[in-house]
């Protein structure tokens, strides 16, 4: 149990900064949509602005997710283990490709 307890320990140290902001960012705009009448009964876009912040921030999350993969990938010293993450920092990242592909030719096509 404590090699497992070291590993987690190891990917959570991994974690990028960004994430954090951008995790927090997400919940401000989520309390923000759902207490619009409490925080803002006079302020009738700040619900168009707190819709976009959330679309942002997940669009943000997946490349951030990305990254983290690839650190712990490089920090893992057992061979068998790195090429797991490996592999799924590979997957990760070519579905990530393939979603951005499709975002841009959905935006593409809204126009």
């Amino acid at each position: 149990m404590s090699e497992l307890q070291a590993f987690a320990a190891r990917a959570l140290r991994q974690l990028p900064t960004s994430l954090w902001w951008v995790l927090a960012l997400l919940v401000g705009a989520i309390m923000s949509i759902k207490l619009e009448k409490e925080l803002f009964p006079h302020t009738p876009g700040a619900t168009t602005v707190a819709d976009w912040i959330v679309m942002l921030c997940l669009v943000a999350l997946p490349p951030i997710g990305i990254i983290w993969l690839w650190q712990v990938a490089m920090h893992m010293q057992h061979p068998g283990w790195r090429l797991l993450w490996h592999l799924a920092a590979i997957g990760a990242t070519a579905i990530g490709i393939v979603a951005a592909w499709m975002l841009l030719l959905w935006v593409l096509m809204w126009d």
